[in-house]
């Protein structure tokens, strides 16, 4: 709206540019990574030695082509929904599965800490439950206050913290013995 309305055309015409510019290789490496993934672990394209290349090259151009097509129908349902209720949800979702994401990420870069590996599985699915909760009773917990979209940031703090409760201590540690 600001590039088409209150731009000069040519303004306007660089703006849409670099903004298509922006959105196309986060759409292209999307559309890779899922060919890649389907092509390689559904349906084990990579295992398939007696396979000539020129047929393994026509199902990856499918695969390809597929998830392009789905793309589309997606973007066309959202397109007609344009309902930001629908984009909040999605938002909200991405909070309750990329919070312990998060979590993990700042742990392994805040820290040298070690993890006692079987935890960190229950960690990170106790995490979004114990947000959904919070945010369930979050109006009478705290006053009124309701979570929104930070809920990402709580989720995230809430497996940094159980993995810190859960960490190695020192003598869990073994030390590593090089061999000369």
């Amino acid at each position: 709206m600001i590039a088409i309305n209150y731009l000069s055309p040519l303004a306007g015409i660089i703006f849409l540019i670099g903004l298509i510019s922006a959105a196309y290789p986060s759409a292209d490496g999307a559309l890779t990574s899922l060919t890649t993934s389907f092509s390689i672990d559904f349906l084990g394209m990579n295992k398939k030695t007696g396979m000539p290349e020129k047929h393994k090259e026509k199902i990856r151009y499918l695969v390809h082509c597929s998830f392009a097509f789905v793309l589309l129908i997606v973007i066309v349902i959202f397109r007609a929904i344009n309902d930001r209720a629908v984009i909040d949800k999605l938002f909200t979702i991405a909070g309750y599965t990329y919070g312990p994401l998060l979590g993990l990420y700042a742990f392994g870069l805040f820290t040298r800490f070690e993890v006692r590996d079987r935890f960190v599985p229950w960690i990170a699915l106790i995490s979004p439950v114990i947000c959904y909760i919070l945010s369930s009773y979050s109006e009478f917990l705290f006053n009124g206050y309701k979570f929104g979209f930070e809920l990402l940031i709580v989720n995230g703090m809430i497996t940094f913290a159980g993995l810190l409760i859960f960490r190695k201590s020192k003598q869990d540690i073994q030390p590593v013995h090089h061999q000369e």
